[in-house]
């Protein structure tokens, strides 16, 4: 039983098959991915995973036509790939914002809880107090509207 090759004996084989139909070959259209994996028993993508580097490099030294590296496609796919990345930038600092904000309002909820608390006990102690003391507190009206005597009163 014979055993599954390695994926570098693979590699050898691939590079060794596409070296010799390089050397057959005279336009790009005799030497293309589809004629090489086919020869050498693999699929397109297991070729183009292989050895796809190697063989971009020797189809461009055949002739045939050229394709520019600047296509409208290829600048798209570095327009969309780079709004991602602004997307998960964006997405990230909103994130911050948000947790930022509501620590900040948690933070505010929590003293103005912790005033209220105070506040509930001091009117707690107070009544207390004025329970305890029966009194009743009477402040005394302003400086400006008191009455001033002038005579004494006597008793007789």
């Amino acid at each position: 039983m014979r055993q599954r090759m390695t994926s570098e004996e693979r590699r050898e084989q691939l590079l060794k098959v596409m070296k010799e139909l390089f050397e057959k070959a005279e336009m790009q259209a005799d030497f293309t991915a589809r004629k090489i994996a086919a020869a050498a028993g693999v699929s397109v993508v297991l070729f183009y995973r292989l050895v796809g580097g190697e063989f971009k490099e020797l189809r461009s030294q055949l002739k045939g036509p050229r394709r520019p590296a600047g296509t409208v496609i290829s600048n798209l796919k570095a327009q969309v790939k780079e709004l991602r990345k602004q997307v998960r930038e964006l997405k990230a600092r909103l994130k911050a914002a948000a947790v930022g904000e509501v620590a900040e309002a948690i933070k505010f909820i929590e003293r103005l809880d912790e005033e209220n608390r105070m506040l509930r006990s001091e009117v707690k102690m107070l009544r207390r107090r004025m329970a305890e003391s029966e009194v009743i507190i009477v402040l005394p009206p302003p400086a400006e509207y008191r009455i001033k005597r002038k005579g004494y009163i006597s008793v007789s």
